[in-house]
């Protein structure tokens, strides 16, 4: 990880989510780190350089959104060149983009550590410093998770988790080089930072984390590893908290992007006009009726819109290309110019609530209640409510098909949900592509395994 003085670029914004205001700094190389951070203000000002890289196109402004797609069952790939036609084709040894997909979780990782060093500049208040050191627990769990996820076998994968995960930094030196911890380890890291961040955090917090959102990851991360108690608890947390609102009105579709945020929004990114380097991936502005750039098979748009009564059509484009003849088919999530992009929202945690329940064979009246609401939302009442009698399996299997339709190019949800159901034990693959073969996994890049000799890299081959 020779992230080359990532640490001097900690002044590089002062950034609240919603408004940026550009510092003048010293060059670089030139600031050294007991200089820079002298302040309460200057650790404040580091920890908003994290929601900067946050919301960067190398990272979850858009390449983490791309990267799982185009290994998801979704994608068309015919028109697909260089890096991701390799990802496509599940063969991901030698690629470039994954560079900055890998260096710029650890850029934010590495702020988080040094804002984490630096807490007792903090000194206005303590609940000032329990703020700063939720919200940096925070974003460094969001970025391991994120991580975990594209660069490891899932949690699953081995009976006991031993295998091979991401390297475990603590503090702002990444030039050190380690060893890869185990995925086990790395989850275990992930959950005690956001239980932490829960502590710490207020309910609300503005347009920064609160801790609804530490729960709201947590929602996320336990479900993600089939421990559905945890995964229940936390989104009934959140849900039940009344501080969000589900969405019931046709407007949900434009509204879940839109600015000003949707009511559903539990942790969000807004694009700011005149930023470059943030949205453009997610957005594509030459062709803002192609999301990312890609496009989606026929089958995958028929899914979509198969139904004339689903208002979530409307997140489908079929262009017809006059010269041929030939149809292009898009999802348009991401078309407003300025846009909000909620990484977590309650539809989300309904989605989760709902069949973890049903795996429990829990609470099954909360799991029903849920998925009418989506479904009567999307199908504007057209589509017959699930009885009360319904079963744990069939509430299962109602919730997989609507989460499909509902999360559709968000977060990278159908790749991970592939990974998670096979590593569940059930049949899963991405076209051919069996959940846990080696292609389904990313090469790390050479600015880690060329420096660092106690760095294993991954299995290479393609899956199909």
């Amino acid at each position: 990880m020779r992230l080359k003085n990532i640490l001097s670029l900690l002044l590089l914004s002062s950034c609240f989510l919603t408004a940026c205001e550009k510092l003048e700094v010293k060059p670089p190389d030139l600031v050294d780190p007991s200089e820079a951070i002298k302040t309460e203000q200057d650790v404040k000002d580091l920890l908003n350089g994290c929601f900067t890289v946050l919301r960067d196109n190398g990272f979850m402004g858009g390449q983490v959104q791309i990267t799982s797609e185009l290994m998801s069952d979704l994608v068309n790939g015919s028109n697909l060149t260089g890096d991701y036609f390799n990802i496509f084709q599940f063969n991901s040894a030698g690629i470039n983009t994954t560079t900055d997909q890998y260096n710029k979780p650890y850029t934010v990782i590495q702020r988080a550590n040094n804002t984490l060093e630096n807490l007792s500049l903090v000194t206005s208040s303590d609940e000032n410093r329990k703020n700063v050191e939720g919200q940096a627990r925070f974003v460094r769990a969001l970025s391991f998770f994120e991580m975990i996820k594209l660069y490891a076998q899932p949690w699953g994968y081995t009976a006991d988790n031993s295998h091979a995960g991401l390297v475990i930094k603590t503090d702002s030196d990444l030039e050190t080089a380690l060893p890869r911890n185990t995925v086990k380890e790395v989850y275990d890291f992930i959950l005690t930072d956001l239980r932490s961040a829960d502590a710490l955090l207020p309910a609300l917090n503005g347009n920064y984390p609160g801790n609804l959102a530490s729960k709201a990851l947590l929602a996320k991360v336990f479900f993600q590893m089939n421990k559905f108690d945890s995964a229940y608890f936390y989104a009934n947390e959140v849900i039940s908290s009344g501080q969000f609102s589900f969405e019931n009105t046709a407007s949900f579709i434009t509204n879940r992007f839109n600015n000003p945020k949707t009511p559903e929004s539990i942790f969000w990114l807004v694009f700011e006009q005149g930023w470059t380097g943030s949205f453009d991936r997610l957005s594509n502005p030459a062709n803002r009726d192609q999301s990312m750039g890609i496009t989606i098979t026929q089958q995958a748009f028929e899914t979509g819109t198969i139904n004339t009564n689903d208002r979530r059509r409307a997140w489908y484009k079929d262009s017809l290309v006059a010269a041929t003849g030939a149809h292009v088919y898009s999802v348009r999530k991401y078309s407003n110019p300025l846009f909000v992009l909620p990484l977590m929202h309650i539809t989300e945690m309904k989605l989760i609530r709902s069949e973890s329940a049903a795996e429990l064979n829990q609470y099954l009246d909360v799991a029903i209640a849920d998925i009418n609401d989506i479904t009567n939302r999307a199908y504007a009442g057209t589509m017959a409510a699930l009885p009360g009698t319904a079963t744990g399996t069939t509430i299962k299997t109602r919730v997989r098909s609507e989460r499909i339709l509902e999360m559709v190019f968000e977060s990278g949800d159908r790749l991970q949900q592939i990974k998670r159901i096979g590593a569940k034990g059930e049949p899963s693959s991405s076209r051919s592509a069996q959940w846990n073969c080696n292609g389904m996994v990313l090469q790390f890049p050479a600015t880690e395994t060329n420096v660092n000799s106690n760095f294993i890299q991954n299995p290479t081959g393609s899956c199909l």
